[in-house]
């Protein structure tokens, strides 16, 4: 039976190590253009990072995934396609529980050289940890309105306002065709400039309990309208199955739902220098890794995700009994995990 843990590690873990990205100086030309950009723009996109057929296998791994529930899903029948006949999510297909981050066919994904030797790039190191993140399995239901409150923007930032720094880079290699109304990231561009003056601006925002000192915080619709006189703009991300969308964690953006009938399949990467975590927070995933529980996206100050989900939903009882098995690991799976030090 899936188990719990209450421990938690947060933005303000003492003695936590930082990091730096790697430099991006000199000749840019001796640069990828997206590690230049991913430092200008404050996000990118690394187109096939991974193999088209590679990232379509990967699709069919969480069409299976979602299948395994038995719930009535089955991604041939139109008629099938309700949220009653799905595991528990939340955002219209945002998974980040029942330990899914543990599943085969995601650290099969999370271990991939193409992909790795990405973040080793823009951290300028091998010795890497990888978040226990979750998916992103959205499937439109053709008959919910543009009016739904699925659609509406839920901007926010995944790091704390009380930290300025360029700290953490979040991913999502995308699985499926993703065009304009298909749903996916979007980014405030140039945001992540004015993160230290935002928080300043709107200090009368922040409310009797202050700014989040954990590593999220969201941003009101009058805060990006602010953001846009000063040039940033909104833009939705387009990818093709096997790209890696790269952006700082200090950009605004926001996961929409598909408005289209085509289908959004992601998988959240994160990757940061082994170098960057404490003890307490090696512990802690450790501890994570064994009962199979999900993590926030910062490899190295993360909360841990309930395994399992709300009491009275209807697929809690099975959740208890439904069995994870331990998951094949590479060596360099293990690295990624904190298994095997470097």
């Amino acid at each position: 039976m899936p188990t719990s843990i209450e421990s938690t590690v947060s933005t303000q873990t003492k003695n936590r190590p930082t990091v730096r990205l790697a430099a991006v100086d000199g000749n840019a030309q001796q640069h990828p253009d997206w590690l230049v950009e991913l430092h200008t723009k404050g996000w990118t996109v690394v187109r096939g990072a991974l193999p088209r057929d590679r990232a379509l296998a990967y699709a069919d791994k969480g069409y299976e995934w979602l299948e395994s529930w038995n719930l009535g899903f089955n991604r041939k029948d139109p008629s099938t396609r309700k949220t009653a006949n799905l595991p528990w999510h939340t955002r219209g297909g945002l998974y980040n529980g029942y330990g899914i981050g543990h599943e085969q066919f995601v650290w099969d994904l999370k271990s991939e050289p193409s992909l790795v030797e990405k973040w080793e790039q823009i951290w300028g190191t091998r010795e890497l940890l990888v978040s226990f993140d979750g998916v992103n399995l959205s499937l439109p239901e053709r008959e919910r309105p543009k009016s739904d409150p699925i659609f509406a923007p839920w901007a926010h930032v995944d790091q704390s306002p009380f930290n300025n720094k360029s700290d953490t880079v979040q991913g999502i290699v995308n699985l499926l065709p993703n065009g304009p109304e298909d749903g996916g990231l979007m980014v405030l561009e140039g945001s992540s400039a004015y993160y230290t003056e935002l928080w300043q601006h709107f200090d009368h925002k922040k409310g009797e309990k202050g700014w989040s000192t954990w590593a999220f915080q969201y941003v009101d619709d009058e805060m990006c309208q602010w953001l846009e006189a000063k040039g940033c703009k909104w833009i939705k991300v387009c990818a093709e199955p096997g790209d890696l969308l790269l952006w700082d964690s200090r950009t605004i953006h926001y996961g929409a739902a598909p408005s289209s009938v085509n289908d959004r399949f992601a998988a959240y990467v994160c990757y940061k220098p082994a170098a960057a975590i404490s003890e307490e927070a090696k512990k802690v995933r450790l501890q994570a890794f064994e009962a199979k529980q999900n993590t926030t996206h910062d490899p190295a100050d993360f909360r841990v995700r309930e395994y399992l989900p709300p009491a009275d939903h209807s697929t809690y009882e099975m959740a208890t009994k439904r069995s994870l098995p331990s998951p094949v690991l590479s060596k360099r799976a293990k690295e990624l995990i904190g298994l095997d030090s470097y």
